[in-house]
Order: structure tokens, then sequence, then C-alpha cells
């Protein structure tokens, strides 16, 4: 079993960021990084608690496709192999610059996101309605309750 908790705060986040928005321009991925940093700073915690708070961050869940390509990585990453993927790179740069908050927020503070499609559908999840300050980057939207 990967000790998720062993990785550094940069790693967790940019595995965060590539299982969330590695199909994203890198502007959704300092979102999506914008976004952890604003809960962790909210909630005075650290970013392996924000990222791997259950069912917070769909790509964690264990039934989600993109579970098993990130505890591989995370493989990797524990046992010193170098990785050449170059949307892990980009996500890690980013979250590089999260964490060392050399990257502004460019979502004005927002502390959840969702896919614009589904914030849009009928199936939006109730925890969403009372939505405040939207934005969206990318395909995503970005906001506050």
């Amino acid at each position: 079993m990967t000790n998720l908790k062993a990785l550094g705060e940069d790693e967790i986040l940019g595995l965060t960021i590539i299982g969330e928005a590695r199909g994203e321009l890198i502007q959704g991925q300092v979102a999506v990084g914008s976004v952890i940093r604003n809960r962790v700073n909210h909630n005075k915690t650290i970013y392996q608690t924000e990222c791997l708070k259950p069912k917070q961050f769909s790509c964690w869940n264990a039934d989600d496709p993109n579970y098993p390509m990130l505890i591989e990585l995370a493989d990797k990453l524990l046992n010193g192999q170098y990785i050449t993927d170059r949307y892990l790179t980009q996500c890690m740069y980013v979250a590089a610059g999260i964490v060392g908050d050399e990257i502004l927020d460019n979502t004005h503070g927002a502390q959840y996101y969702m896919t614009t499609s589904l914030y849009n559908s009928p199936n939006k999840p109730n925890w969403a309605v009372n939505v405040k300050s939207a934005r969206t980057i990318g395909n995503q939207i970005f906001f506050n309750l």
C-alpha cells in the first residue's frame, strides 16, 4: 500500500492537480492548485490533509479512473524514479509555485469547483446550489458557497 502521506507537500498537490486538471491549460491547473491552497489557508491544515480528504477530490476516490495512475506515479516518486511525463512535470511545477506562494490565485479566493457541464446540468449537486462569485477557467467553474 502506498504511503501517500510520505510524499512532500508539492508532490501530493502535483498529483492532485494532474488527477483533477491534466486536460486543462496551465491556467486551469493553477486554478485547481489555488482552490486547494485556499482550503489549506482557510482550514489551517496541510496539503496532504486537504488533498486526501474523503470525497473532496474525485481523483483520490478508489473507484475513480485516475486513481490507479496516481498511485503508480506516487510509487515512482516515493522510490526516487525519474518521471518524464510532461503533464506531470508541468503540474509539479505549478504545485511548487502554489506551495511556495509564488503563483497568484486566479480564482479570487474560490474554495470549490466543478466542471462547467456538471454545474450547468440538472444533476448539479445540492451542495452547489447557493454559489457566490463564480468564475469560469477552462472547462471548470470556480466558486464559493
